[in-house]
């Protein structure tokens, strides 16, 4: 059998033995219809809702995705730039701890009308102090960018899929961790170690929970959100606007419908093609592996598809990761910057517990050295080398774009 796939900036063919019984969990975009041209996304035609939100803003601020998410934001802004009183409006790239976007990645996210806002946009930077202010009280404080104290409207536009611990992305984690503080960031993901930190959980899930307790502090604001589901080269299959948590809502319950499959039993090998943008990194891929585990049988593997053409990504999680090989991580008494990665270094700790990862890249062997995931460099030998282990008539299945759909046991 031969699969087409995405890996290192090109279609490549994944062959199989005939003999595996092999499901192909596809992409996504090609079981959806984009938004019809008639939508308002695409006719200048903006809604009165949007039109009334923006035209009485007095300070707005409208906060965007990062260069790291599939978010359409150009497109989306592009729709309502005629209603959007610029001279009143500041915009703000919710970064979380990425680093800034280039002039280049800064075009891209706000296309042709970059040029009229450039002055208007600003990059939140979780490490600047200077930048934040503490919103909120008792342990629900919060330090957010100090754009959010200078503001009376707040648009939010983000992109949902599921997140392998937040149940997840868009909706209110454009603020946690997106504009919130270093500090504040490690809080929250400490909450990733808890085994209700799971893909699609939110009630129950206390890393949501968290976010959703935290920025509520910012709920006596004017507020609007357009949220979408789409896909990595832009097209839209769902838009929902209107209250923050309305739009989110709606949005989560369309991801949940199209992006989450039940199977009937676990499978031997999973393979995992990670697509653009989170195919450029090791740090990540763990969305990916997160995402199908509850579908793999004890002993079984994930055999991760991803190019990592930009390396290794956030060095902190390699150091963590040589710590707790040496067996020197601990949870207590660690400092923010050690926590922030303890949860990625001690959930795949545990997933390995069960299963094997492997991955197939352009990495060095030794940038997996100490992790459990075994580097491999060719795709065909991968294959061959499991089929091997399990043999020629195991369970197979191939889900692409493996960051965006989520593999749960019945």
């Amino acid at each position: 059998m031969k699969i087409p796939i995405w890996y290192v900036n090109q279609d490549v063919e994944l062959r199989l033995p005939d003999s595996c019984r092999i499901d192909v969990y596809d992409l996504p975009q090609k079981r959806l219809t984009p938004l019809p041209e008639e939508h308002w996304l695409h006719s200048g035609i903006v809604p009165a809702s949007v039109t009334e939100f923006l035209s009485s803003a007095q300070h707005l601020l409208v906060v965007v995705n990062d260069h790291y998410r599939p978010t359409p934001t150009a497109s989306l802004l592009n729709a309502i730039g005629s209603a959007l009183p610029l001279e009143k409006t500041t915009f703000l790239v919710a970064t979380g701890l990425h680093g800034a976007p280039s002039e280049v990645q800064r075009h891209a996210i706000f296309g042709k009308l970059y040029p009229c806002v450039k002055e208007r946009v600003r990059i939140h930077n979780a490490y600047d102090d200077s930048q934040l202010v503490t919103f909120g009280s008792g342990v629900n404080t919060v330090g957010l960018n100090q754009l959010f104290e200078q503001c009376d409207s707040v648009l939010i536009i983000g992109s949902v899929e599921p997140h392998y611990f937040a149940g997840f992305t868009g909706g209110r984690k454009i603020f946690l961790p997106g504009c919130a503080s270093f500090g504040d960031v490690s809080r929250n993901h400490a909450h990733a170690l808890n085994p209700q930190s799971q893909p699609l959980a939110r009630r129950g899930n206390p890393v949501w929970e968290d976010i959703r307790n935290r920025t509520s502090c910012l709920d006596y604001k004017r507020r609007y959100a357009i949220q979408v589901v789409c896909d990595h080269q832009g097209s839209i299959f769902h838009l929902s606007h209107g209250d923050w948590d309305r739009a989110y809502d709606s949005a989560c319950d369309f991801v949940r419908t199209h992006y989450a499959h039940s199977v009937t039993a676990p499978y031997d090998i999973v393979i995992n093609v990670v697509c653009p943008p989170l195919d450029r990194n090791l740090y990540q891929l763990q969305k990916s592996y997160e995402n199908v585990a509850a579908a793999v049988k004890p002993g079984g593997t994930v055999l991760l598809i991803s190019g990592c053409i930009e390396g290794t990504g956030d060095g902190r999680f390699l150091k963590l990761a040589e710590k707790a090989a040496a067996g020197e991580l601990h949870l207590d008494g660690q400092s923010e910057w050690m926590l922030m990665g303890i949860h990625k270094v001690k959930r795949t700790e545990k997933l390995t517990q069960r299963l094997k990862l492997m991955l197939v890249s352009t990495l060095p062997a030794s940038d997996l050295e100490f992790l459990p995931i075994q580097p491999r460099s060719d795709v065909d030998a991968a294959v061959a080398e499991l089929t091997k282990i399990y043999g020629i008539n195991c369970n197979i299945a191939v889900v692409l774009d493996s960051a965006s759909q989520v593999l749960s046991c019945a």
